[in-house]
């Protein structure tokens, strides 16, 4: 549960801002003052600090210090006041306060910009479940990183004292922190392995080195960033998280990608491939073929009686048997082998580098293994006829022969395969 601590003395915006976070379904804790507060904080898990500038028993400017320098530095602060001087807004953001929101402001902007920081939250629990490789072969700076990632609870790491020693684990990680200058091997040699590989993965330049060329170099060659040593706690987060943001949205694109792409091509009741696609894989492997002078065969099946399935038992049954047949077609022929719904009851199976021969088990498993199905339905039983080709110069020919073939098993009686 995400959790907003509230310091304000009067509680004048205490309902305000608690309809706000049940809005967001945050959890609201009030406080009126400092000491109020980090009893608090020693109780529950805190998200976020939002305070008021005067507070009871003292100021938000001399609690925010303190919190500094305290277990509980890493809570972003938000100021909500009234008051919008200059000043004011000059000495909370030298005191590193996340944010400042006028009071005046209309409730959905404060909502808003509260949904905001929920989010960051989020982006804070997924860094914990990403992999780290830190590669330094200095044991101070290990030490310094590796006590910025326990504070943040990140704890999935890997140190590395050579760039070496990294590349021949033969682990990927989600997030490299390299050192620039390593004793065995250049820090951007390395994010150039990286990116040669096809890696993705967020790739860190750390280095004590500050030129201007130097960072300039390593960012043309596809590293992500570069952190100047020594290190300043709240901006390596915050560099951090700028770049697994990035990672982490290009992630989300290329698996919606992905789904899209396979969405185009599959047909959504069976799960096999659609008429289009599989028209399109039997165009590939007549070209292959023809460039290799290799065989590949083609078989057709249909479901016996679906017509009287549809009526007897309904649609839903119908589309019950649809998916049953294709999950029996796809359990009984190679990965490398290709399964489309061709249309309606029909289906369509295409068998690279295998001669007819070949194809009579394949298409007789297929047989076999839907005859025996079974359905919630005791008194339904399924059967299929087909017919198998082998291709030989004509992809329309091929179609034809194999189309032709299941229907003279259809007229010899169904429920079997024609060669």
């Amino acid at each position: 549960m995400y959790t907003i601590l509230h310091l304000e003395p009067g509680m004048l915006y205490k309902k305000v801002i608690e309809g706000i976070c049940a809005e967001i379904n945050a959890k609201y804790i009030a406080a009126s003052g400092a000491d109020e507060a980090y009893e608090i904080l020693k109780k529950e898990k805190i998200n976020l600090i939002l305070t008021a500038m005067e507070l009871e028993g003292g100021s938000s400017y001399d609690f925010i210090k303190s919190l500094n320098e305290s277990a509980y530095r890493t809570i972003p602060v938000v100021v909500f006041t009234g008051n919008d001087t200059l000043d004011d807004r000059m000495r909370m953001y030298e005191l590193g306060i996340t944010d400042y929101i006028l009071k005046v402001s209309e409730p959905d902007t404060v909502k808003e910009n509260l949904a905001i920081f929920k989010k960051e939250d989020m982006l804070s629990l997924r860094m914990k479940d990403l992999s780290y490789a830190v590669v330094d072969d200095s044991r101070i700076d290990r030490k310094v990183i590796e006590r910025i990632f326990t504070n943040n609870e990140i704890r999935n790491v890997d140190y590395y004292d050579s760039g070496r020693a990294l590349l021949e684990s033969g682990k990927e990680y989600d997030v490299y922190l390299v050192d620039f200058v390593l004793q065995d091997i250049s820090g951007d040699k390395i994010i150039m392995k990286l990116r040669e590989s096809g890696s993705n993965s967020v790739a860190i330049i750390i280095s004590g080195i500050d030129n201007v060329k130097t960072v300039s170099r390593v960012l043309s060659i596809g590293a992500s960033d570069y952190l100047s040593k020594p290190f300043n706690y709240d901006l390596f987060i915050a560099r951090l998280k700028t770049n697994i943001r990035s990672y982490l949205l290009f992630q989300e694109v290329k698996q919606k990608t992905v789904a899209l792409e396979k969405m185009a091509i599959t047909d959504t009741l069976t799960g096999l491939f659609n008429r289009r696609h599989i028209y399109s894989r039997l165009n590939q492997e007549v070209e292959k073929a023809e460039r290799y002078g290799s065989k590949f065969s083609l078989i057709m099946l249909d479901i016996d009686n679906f017509k009287s399935i549809n009526d007897s038992h309904g649609h839903q049954v119908g589309d019950e048997v649809l998916r049953v047949v294709a999950e029996m077609i796809r359990l009984s022929i190679r990965t490398v082998d290709i399964a489309g719904r061709y249309g309606g009851e029909e289906f369509m199976v295409i068998l690279p580098e295998v001669a007819l021969a070949g194809t009579i088990p394949v298409a007789e498993r297929i047989r076999k293994a839907v005859e025996t199905a079974r359905f919630p339905n005791e008194d339904l039983r399924i059967t299929i006829s087909g017919g198998a080709a082998e291709y030989s110069g004509s992809i329309e020919q091929l179609v034809k022969q194999a189309d032709s073939l299941m229907y003279r098993a259809k007229a010899n009686g169904r429920n079997i395969i024609q060669y």
